[in-house]
């Protein structure tokens, strides 16, 4: 074979094997945050129903209320501290959550 193609296919299996990698760090991450969001959603719901403050419209919880009241522990991504208020506001049927996530890295 010609050494060009051979350094063009080192070139092309290097690029794919990075992209790979690339690919799993991400999805690990959005993973990771995904669960943060899980953690929270669980804990607002808890919260909600035990105090019967389901929104009509809408109400925003934050994580420090969550854990003063035993419904969270603290919250951690990649061994920082973050804190977050969840947003929870029904339309109709069903509740929407939005979170604001915030993390301070040391």
């Amino acid at each position: 074979m010609n050494n060009k193609i051979i350094i063009l296919w080192g070139f092309i299996i290097f690029g794919m094997v990075i992209s790979i990698y690339i690919l799993g760090i991400s999805k690990s991450e959005q993973i990771k945050y995904n669960e943060i969001k899980e953690s929270l959603k669980l804990s607002v719901n808890n919260y909600l129903s035990d105090n019967d403050l389901w929104p009509i419209n809408s109400i925003t919880i934050s994580s420090n209320d969550l854990i003063e009241n035993n419904y969270l522990n603290e919250l951690y991504y990649e061994g920082s501290k973050c804190s977050a208020d969840v947003i929870v506001t029904h339309n109709g049927n069903k509740y929407n959550y939005e979170y604001d996530i915030t993390c301070t890295y040391e």
